[in-house]
């Protein structure tokens, strides 16, 4: 994928008509923004006007001191027909600030979705009191430190703070700054091809054309030497890893022209959606820094995706009635006994049936044309290339992705029969939720799936258990109410939304301590959750504790009040929480990380 950043000082006010501008004397408010200008506090929010109405990217503006006034006819007849423009992250020149651990909400601290930053204590309150998003937008950044003071940007403008001034919160002048980049002639253009995905430790190549879209000659060497720097711009762990070398230009680069940069970035040794932001540097500043817009690059870093072994169907005394496993595909099949020995290959359609015989701790597999053949150990059933497998016995769900094992457990005295397959194709079948909630309840159910999935895999073979999961309460009653329900392909054929987000998400889990939580969910809460030591005893969990939940109030409890309310998910999703501030609200603590 391509990434072109074009500065500001390119795309917006050009050099020579910012200087007029800013000779002009006593500029009027252009009639045209007045009603927004006077709405939302005039001269006291707004500063004075630095220019005339003039055109923009195919807009009317006005610059002001503090914000950027835009034309938006198509919302004309609503109060959207005049916004503030994205000033703050024009200025900013779109650098990455860091981005805030998800948390739940309080009077004091609120989380922003959209940026995925917090809002807090005095900087809350002027921004709820002055306008909200209408006027500045969400944060972009934290609270940072900009020359000695406290300060914190948004889309639109930006903040400020100082104890030792009357008064002591600010409007940033971003319109006199933006004038100022404007006039200093320098601009980047970037070109920059995403790296493929590599293996944690590994190093990804980065090639990087950038056009010097300014007058001023970019040096190669001596004390105004221009380079390439790069920074980090996630917030995975480790945070304190290095940021990649510099690296000098070759030559000389004079307005107009292109220089190639290629490098190797070395990924960190944990796997995570790494994201590296290339940006030019001189005399220990960065270009970012004065309005150069420049790209933010996706370097992951990845493992290969576990496997999960799903318990489907349970052939005991516990499942009366349930004798036999009846395995038929789409499109053919291949069955091999515990030493890999081909007993059997079927086309599509064709069955096969596995009896359990007790007495002999053996199977007798009954093929077409009443063929009979016995073996011991584990049964294997393969999908041929194209085909997917299913198990009749497990109807009204019946197909499923991967192959499929018959064993013998003597631990239960019973057979069972178990769906071996990636896990995003398992979490993929999980019927917990509809496929028609909103987006981030899905993006959140599907990180709670998979760190309970990861958690429990650990467990269980931890203790060389046969299978990592049950799938579902009624084919495999010997672990009813254990592990999560699953429908194979029947899930998916309801609806694609749940592989996309687990897609969205992959590799992600909830950890606590920098271990992945056993991150247990139910239904429907009663206005507040439970605590896990409360309910079921054990060990304290600090990241299972009851909390309010304001989504469930006045309702019934159904399930076991811990952890997540998928319900209560849901509702939340819809009043604008991303994923990551839903589990952070229910979970307390948490932190979120990739484990492949």
């Amino acid at each position: 994928m391509l990434y072109t950043a074009v500065t500001a000082a390119a795309a917006g006010v050009a050099p020579r008509s910012a200087t007029l501008f800013a000779q002009q004397a006593a500029i009027a408010v252009d009639p045209l923004f007045l009603g927004f200008y006077e709405r939302m506090g005039g001269a006291e929010v707004f500063g004075e006007p630095l220019t005339g109405r003039y055109e923009l990217d195919g807009r009317q503006v006005q610059l002001f001191e503090n914000f950027l006034l835009e034309h938006w006819p198509e919302h004309s007849g609503t109060d959207y027909d005049v916004q503030p423009g994205l000033l703050g992250v024009k200025v900013s020149g779109n650098r990455y600030f860091g981005q805030a651990q998800p948390l739940r909400d309080s009077s004091q601290i609120i989380y922003v979705p959209e940026t995925r930053q917090s809002l807090r204590l005095g900087f809350l309150s002027f921004w709820r009191d002055r306008g909200g998003v209408d006027l500045f937008g969400y944060p972009v950044s934290e609270e940072v430190v900009d020359d000695g003071i406290t300060a914190q940007w948004f889309q639109r403008g930006k903040l400020t703070y100082a104890a030792d001034r009357t008064p002591e919160i600010q409007i940033a002048d971003l319109g006199r700054t933006w004038l100022s980049q404007a006039q200093d002639d320098l601009a980047a253009t970037y070109e920059v091809n995403a790296p493929p995905a590599t293996v944690p430790g590994g190093s990804t190549p980065l090639r990087l054309v950038i056009t010097n879209s300014g007058t001023d000659t970019w040096a190669a060497s001596g004390d105004a030497a221009v380079t390439v720097g790069f920074r980090w711009a996630d917030r995975h762990p480790p945070r304190d890893r290095e940021s990649p070398a510099s690296i000098s230009l070759p030559s000389d680069v004079a307005g107009g022209e292109q220089v190639e940069v290629n490098t190797l970035i070395s990924l960190p040794t944990a796997p995570g959606q790494y994201r590296v932001q290339p940006d030019l540097q001189q005399n220990g500043e960065w270009f970012s820094a004065k309005g150069v817009a420049t790209p933010t690059v996706d370097t992951p870093a990845r493992l290969a995706e576990p496997e999960m072994r799903i318990g489907l169907l349970d052939i005991s005394d516990d499942n009366p009635g349930v004798t036999t496993a009846t395995i038929t595909s789409t499109n053919g099949l291949r069955i091999v006994d515990e030493g890999g020995n081909e007993m059997a290959e079927l086309t599509g359609g064709e069955s096969v049936v596995i009896h359990r015989d007790i007495p002999g701790e053996q199977h007798v597999l009954q093929l077409p044309d009443n063929e009979r053949e016995s073996t011991v150990g584990r049964v294997k059933v393969f999908p041929l290339e194209g085909s997917m497998l299913r198990l009749m016995e497990a109807a009204p769900w019946t197909t499923y992705r991967g192959s499929f094992e018959f064993i013998w457990l003597p631990r239960y005295s019973s057979a069972w029969l178990v769906n071996i397959l990636p896990l995003e194709d398992y979490l993929s079948g999980i019927a917990e939720q509809g496929d028609h909630i909103p987006w981030e309840a899905l993006r959140a159910s599907a990180i709670a799936f998979r760190s309970y999935a990861m958690a429990t895999r650990s467990e269980r073979r931890a203790s060389n258990l046969a299978f990592d999961a049950a799938g579902s309460t009624h084919h495999t009653p010997t672990m009813y109410t254990r592990h999560q329900v699953y429908h194979g392909m029947a899930r998916e054929f309801s609806g694609t939304r749940l592989r996309q987000a687990v897609a969205d998400t992959r590799g992600q889990v909830m950890t606590y301590d920098s271990h992945t939580i056993m991150a247990v969910y139910f239904s429907r809460a009663d206005g507040h959750t439970r605590s896990w030591h409360e309910t079921w005893g054990g060990a304290f969990k600090p990241w299972a504790v009851g909390v309010p939940d304001p989504y469930s109030v006045g309702q019934t409890l159904l399930g076991h009040g811990i952890g997540l309310p998928l319900r209560s998910a849901n509702a939340m999703a819809e009043t604008g929480a991303n994923g990551e501030q839903i589990l952070a609200s229910y979970y307390t603590d948490v932190d979120f990380g990739a484990i492949y």
